[in-house]
């Protein structure tokens, strides 16, 4: 099939599917929730209850083991107005009504009720003393990475700093079988995750915040995440990309005449500046109370990686997907079901990086940040972060895309073009893991790492090494390690 009949093919087949979508909660338990109203993994601004009413958290409570309310003690403001009581955990709002809380007395100083989803037809939760208070979904505003929602943990060692598998013997074509099958169950996972989501969100917010949250790497990517809430895709349609950008730095409070400290004329009289500023003082946007300021944003680190490349890269995204991020990226995924070698495989996956990696233009060709200089025409998004865009936004959400279209034959080429993906730069765990298991770098370089093995290592450390599960350790269950001769 022709590349023009290929795209007129997944056109017709890609969709909006409008039933309501309700999630698969096997894999989330009240006490993975507890965990995540305890750390607080939100986003810090506009939280709001199912019923609208606008939600902070000044004390999430000291944390009840214990019978009774899940948290004791906290301080929300509700409205605006202060509460002083306890919080309520559940992971379906029904859960409050079938565990018979209404009916019992303990609960009557709950001032939130907390819940990862609303499968419920109520706004408020009932006490038992009458009164009603506010239930918040955590899953529309959890502020863990798209496909990423079972990542809890963010401890990189391992228990008194020792393994059972430093200094031994490796066999390494056995390790890299248990890496690639770990990788394949962080892969699957991330895809349950994506579903989680689409309870909420269609594919094309799904996408677009995924790829922002990976532009903005640590410091940046709950910010950026947070801007793609509060300018959803829907809102670009026909807009140019100086409009797209305009918007964008206006929201996330990154405009000259936004910035805390005044910006000299040579910065605010740039054709560049003076064009993006008339149009956000056009926009609807301008005309809402300011959802974000600078002082959200990290500049520290390359100027390469400042958010303020980060937004021109997604905006020249956004202009050139001409309304559709998925179809920008699902026909050369659709490549990957006839491609029979690993040779074709990696040229589907540079075909990916060649949509990601974005040439500035205009303004950003000379500066990485408003009056600050020039990153010699580097490209807006690299290859590494390109790599990493592809293997954990874009592979996820399109293999979930592919689940509901019917499509075994996409599914299939998904898995394998993620099976052959590059390795990144790497990272913090991958390096800490890579120290504990290999003695000698030469060991490193057999092993041929790939993004699935790369994965594979991030899924053992998050699941069994942080938690300290030695006697669980998928290395030894499968006999990556020599036995020692007595």
């Amino acid at each position: 099939m022709e590349d023009t009949a290929k795209i007129e093919h997944l056109s017709k087949l890609f969709r909006e599917i409008n039933e309501t979508y309700h999630p698969d909660l096997d894999k989330i338990n009240e006490a993975s929730v507890q965990k995540l109203w305890h750390e607080q993994r939100f986003f810090d601004t506009n939280i709001k209850a199912i019923d609208g009413r606008t939600i902070r958290v000044l004390k999430p409570g000291i944390w009840n083991h214990n019978e009774g309310p899940d948290f004791m003690n906290a301080e929300i403001e509700i409205n605006g107005k202060l509460h002083v009581g306890d919080v309520e955990i559940h992971v379906q709002s029904s859960e409050w009504y079938a565990h018979k809380h209404h009916l019992n007395s303990r609960y009557n100083r709950v001032i939130l009720h907390a819940v990862y989803f609303d499968n419920d037809i109520n706004l408020r939760t009932r006490l038992q003393n009458g009164k009603r208070i506010p239930t918040l979904e955590l899953l529309n505003w959890i502020a863990a990475d798209t496909g990423d929602l079972y990542d809890n943990t963010q401890n990189v060692g391992t228990e008194n700093g020792t393994c059972r598998v430093t200094g031994k013997q490796l066999n390494i074509e056995v390790l890299r079988g248990v890496f690639e099958s770990l990788g394949r169950e962080r892969f699957l996972e991330k895809t349950e995750s994506v579903r989680l989501l689409r309870t909420r969100f269609d594919f094309e917010q799904l996408l677009y915040e995924g790829i922002m949250e990976a532009l903005g790497y640590e410091r940046n990517s709950k910010a950026l995440r947070e801007l793609a809430r509060h300018v959803p895709f829907t809102d670009f349609d026909e807009k140019s990309e100086l409009e797209i950008q305009a918007i964008l730095f206006g929201v996330a409070g990154l405009l000259p005449s936004q910035r805390e400290k005044p910006l000299p004329p040579e910065v605010t009289d740039d054709p560049g500046v003076v064009a993006m500023e008339k149009l956000w003082h056009g926009s609807e946007y301008a005309e809402l109370p300011p959802r974000m300021t600078e002082a959200r944003w990290s500049f520290t680190g390359r100027p390469l990686n400042y958010p303020t490349r980060r937004i021109a890269a997604i905006s020249q995204l956004i202009h050139r997907s001409q309304g559709s991020l998925m179809m920008y990226f699902l026909p050369t995924c659709e490549k990957a079901v006839s491609a029979a070698t690993r040779k074709l495989l990696r040229t589907v996956e540079k075909e990916l990086c060649a949509l990601l990696m974005i040439e500035p233009v205009g303004y950003w060709k000379r500066h990485s940040n408003f009056g600050t200089g020039s990153t010699q025409n580097a490209v807006l998004i690299g290859k590494s972060r390109a790599i990493n865009i592809i293997v954990n936004k874009i592979l996820p959400i399109a293999y979930i895309w592919a689940i509901e279209a019917g499509s075994q034959k996409l599914q299939e080429g998904i898995l394998k073009l993620y099976s052959v993906g590059s390795k990144s730069a790497g990272n913090q765990i991958i390096r800490k893991i890579a120290q504990q298991i290999f003695t000698e770098e030469k060991q490193i370089r057999l092993l041929k790492s790939t993004a699935k093995i790369e994965q594979g290592i991030i899924h053992l450390q998050k699941n069994y090494c942080a938690d300290w599960l030695c006697d669980l350790c998928p290395i030894l269950e499968h006999g990556a390690v020599f036995l020692e001769e007595s």
